[in-house]
């Protein structure tokens, strides 16, 4: 990370102004790192991790969920079916109002 050194006060307004703009620009490149490293543990937790049959991810972007399309594509069904098939037979949880399907329980289901 680039430092952004504490100056007392400037006089010329610009130098202030960038000064600051740099500071915040700062905490958001930190803060986005911190998400950034987050994601990787829980993404090699659950990789890594025995996965217990009811376990289903804390995030809908995780790497082991699928969007009801990318499962239709990758089962070779419609998405009407990928539906039906999340609410019937358990391959997908709704995360908000959308379903993301288990890719481990879609080959499953497949096999």
């Amino acid at each position: 990370m680039m430092e952004v050194r504490s100056h007392p006060s400037f006089a010329d307004p610009v130098l202030a102004d960038l000064i600051e703009r740099a500071r915040a620009a700062q905490s958001v490149a930190e803060a986005a790192q911190s998400a950034v490293w987050a994601y990787i543990t829980e993404c090699q937790q659950g990789a890594g991790a025995a996965v217990e049959p009811d376990h289903w991810p804390l995030s809908a972007d995780h790497p082991d969920l699928l969007t009801v399309a990318q499962a239709a594509a990758r089962a070779g069904r419609h998405v009407d079916t990928i539906g039906r098939w999340c609410r019937e037979r358990d391959v997908g949880k709704m995360y908000g109002k959308r379903w993301r399907v288990s890719l481990r329980r879609l080959n499953s289901l497949l096999a």
